[in-house]
């Protein structure tokens, strides 16, 4: 009886071993995203997320008195990013005493679909690119899966010359002017990578959206 609750014992103890020999095999197998898997992923991912500026909510109308958006949007129209065509729409105004609609002059805005730069998004004004990967997280196992946290850099590219004829310091510009300054002061960003059917890809919520670079 002795000799056979020793073997059990035995038994036991080994298939014990091989249980947790599977398991800590299990997770030595996963190892943290290598750099060319991380910058495939991005690729994937980014390498079409191209960056578009509006410098107003067009098309709109104005009238040829509203001299202060007219020469706001008057730059983008020199530079062959927005159209300007003349119009005639109706406006209320205050006549004899009440608010009636009244034909007026004015100029009409909208991008410039003939544009190279220009798009129905709106213009164009550089891509992402990895500019450098700074921190890799060893993976962590949370709900079924494994995730590993990438921190690294990324600046715009393919920048195009009319940003440099624009007026950088306008506030409403400040995204551009951080895009054209990239390449000398890189955007910083932490992604998750999930590891699923035996490769690393980009973690996405429960409604597929995916993490976005800004």
């Amino acid at each position: 009886m002795l000799k056979r609750f020793d073997t059990l014992s035995i038994l036991l103890i080994v298939l014990l071993f091989i249980c947790s020999t599977l398991a800590s095999s299990s997770v030595l197998a996963v190892s943290k995203p290598k750099t060319e898997q991380i910058l495939k992923v991005i690729n994937q991912e980014f390498s079409q997320a191209l960056m578009f500026f509006k410098p107003y909510d067009l098309p709109v109308e104005f009238e040829r008195t509203h001299k202060a958006m007219i020469n706001k949007l008057d730059p983008w129209v020199k530079l062959g990013l927005v159209k300007q065509s003349k119009t005639r729409f109706l406006s209320e105004k205050m006549m004899y005493g009440s608010i009636r609609e009244v034909s007026v002059g004015g100029y009409k805005y909208e991008l410039n679909l003939d544009n190279q730069w220009v798009s129905e998004k709106g213009i164009f004004y550089g891509k992402p690119a990895v500019a450098e990967i700074f921190e890799v997280s060893s993976p962590t196992y949370i709900s079924d899966d494994y995730v590993s946290e990438v921190y690294f850099s990324w600046f715009a590219t393919d920048v195009p010359d009319w940003v440099k004829k624009i007026d950088l310091k306008e506030r409403k510009h400040r995204q551009i002017k951080r895009a054209y300054e990239s390449k000398d002061r890189p955007f910083e960003k932490r992604l998750y990578f999930v590891y699923r059917d035996n490769k690393w890809i980009l973690w996405k919520d429960r409604d597929n959206r995916k993490q976005s670079l800004f």
